[in-house]
C-alpha cells in the first residue's frame, strides 16, 4: 500500500527514512525540521538523491501538516516522551497517522501513563494511530525476544545481552555514555544526568512483561563506565587509554520476588579495538533452552529506519489510538499490495 508521507525531522535518522521512503515507493507530501539551517532548503539536494521530490523543507509544522490529509507522519527528532508528545498530538489533531523512532513511544506508558493515555484519546477522536518503532527498543531486546518464545511452553527467565558499536553515532549519542570522560567524570556525570546510557529499556520490559502476562513488581538498573585500555578514534572524537569508551547499562526485573528478565547493554566505540565483537544474544530458559546469537550486531541505524518504514504498511490493520508493536503482525518489508481496508 503506497501511501502520502510527512517527514517530520531530518536529521541522520531523518534522512536515513527519507531514503528508504523513496525507495519503497511512497510520496512524500510534506517535509518538516526545525533546524534553521535546512529551512528553504530543497529535499532533493539534502538527500543528495536526484529521484527525490523536489520539495521544500519547512520549519512551520502546523502549516505542513494542515496542507495535507490522512498521510502518515514519520517523526525522527528526540528520545523521551516529553520531548515527542506535543509534535504528535499536533499531527494526529491534523488527521495523520505518526510512526515515532522515539524510544520512549516504543510503550509511552512506562514513561508518562497520563501523557500517553492523552496521546490514546487524540488519536481515537481523530480516528488516528501512533506507533512507536526502532531496533532498541523495538526488536532486538523485546519482538525478538518474544518471538523466540512462541516455541516454549513455558518461560521462567529471559536475558538478552546486546553488544554494539556506537561509532557512527555523533556528539549527542556519545556525550549520552559517557565516551571521552575520565571515570571520575563520568560518575559525576551519571549523577547529574547527563548520562543516561541506553534510552528505552524501560519500555522493552513493558512490552516482554505485558504480552507474557508477567507483572513486574521490582526493577534495578546499573550504569558501569568501559574504561579503554587503548586510544580510540572516531569521526567526532578520539579516546587516550584509561578514558571511557562507552556504557554497559543493565536493567533486571522480578516478578513474584524472583529474577525473571535481565537485559545487558554495552555499547562503546570502536569495540574491534579490543576484540570485542558486536553481537545480539537471546537466552530464554524454561521447559526448554533457546540460547540465539546474531553477530555482528543488528544495525541500528539502518534497522531503526527500515523498522519505521515497514510498519506504513501494518499501521492501517490497527484500531485508532495508541498502537504497541505487540498489537500488529510482524512488521517486515512488504511487497506492494492491492489497496487494503483501514480500520475506522
Amino acid at each position: 500500500m503506497q501511501k502520502d508521507i510527512i517527514l517530520y525531522g531530518l536529521g541522520a535518522m531523518g534522512r536515513r527514512i527519507a531514503r528508504l521512503v523513496i525507495e519503497r515507493g511512497h510520496q512524500i507530501v510534506g517535509a518538516i525540521d526545525l533546524d534553521p539551517a535546512k529551512k528553504g532548503t530543497s529535499l532533493h539536494d539534502l538527500l543528495e538523491m536526484p529521484e527525490a521530490r523536489e520539495l521544500t523543507i519547512s520549519d512551520d509544522a502546523e502549516a505542513v501538516l494542515a496542507a495535507h490529509s490522512g498521510a502518515v507522519v514519520l517523526q525522527a527528532t528526540a528520545s523521551f516522551l516529553h520531548q515527542v508528545a506535543g509534535a504528535i498530538e499536533t499531527c494526529l489533531s491534523h488527521g495523520h497517522d505518526v510512526i515515532s523512532i522515539a524510544e520512549e513511544m516504543t510503550f509511552p506508558e512506562a514513561a508518562d501513563a497520563d501523557l500517553a493515555a492523552r496521546l490514546d484519546m487524540v488519536a481515537k477522536a481523530h480516528g488516528r494511530r501512533v506507533l512507536g518503532t526502532g531496533v532498541n527498543p523495538g526488536f532486538a531486546m523485546d519482538m525478538l525476544v518474544l518471538a523466540l518464545t512462541v516455541p516454549c511452553g513455558r518461560v521462567d527467565h529471559i536475558r538478552a545481552i546486546r553488544t554494539n558499536d556506537l561509532s557512527d553515532f555523533g556528539p549527542s549519542v556519545l556525550q549520552s555514555q559517557g565516551v571521552g570522560l575520565s571515570e571520575a567524570e563520568f560518575t559525576k556525570a551519571l549523577a547529574a544526568g547527563t548520562v543516561v546510557g541506553h534510552v528505552g529499556f524501560a519500555q522493552s520490559v513493558a512490552l516482554i512483561a505485558g504480552h507474557l502476562g508477567w507483572r513486574i513488581d521490582r526493577v534495578e538498573e546499573t550504569r558501569m563506565p568501559i574504561l579503554s585500555r587503548v586510544a580510540r578514534e572516531t569521526p567526532w572524537l578520539t579516546i587516550a587509554p584509561g578514558q571511557v569508551a562507552g556504557c554497559l547499562h543493565c536493567i533486571t526485573g522480578y516478578a513474584d520476588g524472583r529474577e525473571v528478565l535481565r537485559l545487558e547493554h554495552p555499547q562503546q566505540i570502536r569495540p574491534e579495538a579490543e576484540d570485542v565483537k558486536t553481537s545480539d544474544r537471546i537466552v530464554i530458559t524454561g521447559d526448554q533452552t533457546l540460547d540465539m546469537v546474531l553477530s555482528p550486531e543488528i544495525g541500528g541505524g539502518a534497522g531503526t529506519a527500515a523498522a519505521a518504514v515497514n510498519a506504513v504498511a501494518y499501521l492501517h490493520r490497527a484500531n485508532p489510538g495508541l498502537v504497541h508493536l505487540t498489537d500488529l503482525p510482524l512488521t517486515s518489508p512488504r511487497a506492494p499490495q492491492p489497496q487494503e481496508q483501514e480500520k475506522v
